[in-house]
C-alpha cells in the first residue's frame, strides 16, 4: 500500500507541477482532481509507512480508550439483538390479535357514522351499546396482547441470564 500510493503521490505531484510551470492557462477541473489525489495519496502514504518505534503514551491511551468504546459497543449490540428478537417473538404472537383487532375497527365504521347522523334515541343507545362491546372485545385482545408480552419478556429475560445465545434467523 505505501509503494502505491507514494507512487501516486510523486507522479501526480510531479506532473501538476510540470503541468503548472509549462501551460498558460490550467482548468479548474485540473486542479480539482490533482490536489484531493495528491493530498489523499500522501495521507495515505504517511499513514501506511512502516514504524519502528514503540507506541507512545498517547498512543497507548488512544488505543485502551478505543478498546474499552469497543467492548461498549459490543454489549450495547448485543443488548439490541435481544431487544429485536424480544420484538420479532412479541410481534410473531400477537399478529393474530392485531389481525382481530384490525377486523374489530374495520366492523365498527359503519355504527360510528351512522350514530353521528342518527336521530332515534333508540337506535342512538342501540349503536353506542354495540360500538361499547366492540370497544371492550378491543380491550380483552389488547389485554391479552400484553399478557403475551410479559411472558415473551420473561422469556428473553431468562434466556438472556442464562448466557444462552441468540438464534439469529437467517438472511432471505
Amino acid at each position: 500500500m505505501y509503494a502505491f500510493s507514494k507512487y501516486v503521490f510523486y507522479s501526480t505531484l510531479i506532473l501538476y507541477v510540470l503541468t503548472l510551470l509549462t501551460v498558460t492557462y490550467v482548468g479548474v477541473y485540473l486542479t480539482y482532481v490533482a490536489v484531493p489525489v495528491i493530498v489523499l495519496s500522501g495521507l495515505l502514504m504517511k499513514l501506511s509507512a512502516k514504524r519502528n518505534n514503540p507506541p507512545g503514551p498517547v498512543s497507548t491511551a488512544v488505543a485502551n480508550v478505543l478498546s474499552e468504546a469497543n467492548t461498549g459497543l459490543a454489549q450495547v449490540n448485543e443488548s439490541l439483538l435481544w431487544y429485536n428478537e424480544k420484538l420479532r417473538i412479541i410481534n410473531e404472537k400477537t399478529e393474530p390479535h392485531n389481525k382481530r383487532i384490525q377486523d374489530i375497527k374495520i366492523k365498527m365504521i359503519e355504527p360510528e357514522v351512522m350514530l353521528k347522523y342518527e336521530r332515534d334515541p333508540v337506535k342512538i343507545k342501540a349503536l353506542e351499546a354495540q360500538l361499547e362491546s366492540m370497544e371492550q372485545d378491543i380491550s380483552e385482545i389488547e389485554s391479552q396482547k400484553d399478557e403475551i408480552k410479559l411472558a415473551v419478556e420473561i422469556d428473553i429475560a431468562r434466556r438472556r441470564q442464562q448466557g444462552q445465545r441468540l438464534n439469529r434467523p437467517s438472511a432471505h
